[in-house]
């Protein structure tokens, strides 16, 4: 695409900061936003992912949430500070603003159709990893079904046993107790198997 091209050609020929740590840490003394989110806002090699993003929309066509979507995949890692507020209704605290850089910005602008084509690649393979999860665990399910026994919440394993859960019992109920280190007495709640040719059978699926 020409409009592609262009950018290429634009941001090839712009240099950008490539370590603004040396500026300090600390918020702008005017504005409640980071010295560095200030030094890469009027950064001339340096964008937004907002402003990028449509940018990339404008010469592409696409649709902006999947124009994010090719950026991200394409910068994983990008730089990003401190500016403004989130609400509290979030947690609070002050926002990240992500930028793209000169040498990012052409990386995409000059891959495009390659990025896209990755993207897509690695969307198939997840849903088929998540689909054969899915099936691995029915799979799993059926066969517990079928070849043990349900126990809930009881103090010690028995034998032939495959864990689904481990809880305790506090003040305000039932909690999982994995990664916890109360002094409460543990439950156990799972699949109890009467043969260990089952058990064994089902550890291999």
């Amino acid at each position: 695409m020409k409009a592609l091209q262009k950018i290429a050609e634009k941001y090839s020929a712009i240099d950008y900061n490539e370590n603004n740590y040396h500026i300090g840490g600390g918020l702008d003394g005017a504005k409640f936003a980071s010295k560095r989110h200030e030094n890469a806002k009027y950064d001339e090699g340096k964008l937004t992912l907002g402003k990028a993003a449509q940018m990339f929309k404008n010469a592409t066509g696409q649709d902006l949430d999947f124009v994010k979507e090719i950026i991200n995949y394409a910068v994983p890692n990008m730089e990003w500070h401190h500016a403004g507020k989130l609400p509290k209704s979030y947690g609070g605290g002050m926002k990240k603003t992500y930028f793209l850089n000169s040498v990012e910005i052409v990386e995409i602008a000059q891959n495009w159709q390659s990025y896209v084509d990755k993207l897509a690649i690695s969307k198939e393979n997840k849903r088929r990893a998540d689909d054969e999860r899915k099936s691995r665990e029915q799979v799993k399910q059926e066969f517990l079904k079928e070849n043990a026994t349900k126990i809930v919440r009881v103090s010690s394993r028995p034998a032939l046993f495959y864990e689904t859960n481990k809880e305790m019992s506090g003040k305000f109920g039932w909690f999982s107790s994995y990664g916890k280190s109360y002094n409460l007495p543990e439950y156990y709640t799972g699949w109890q198997f009467e043969s260990e040719e089952k058990y064994n059978e089902f550890n291999k699926l």
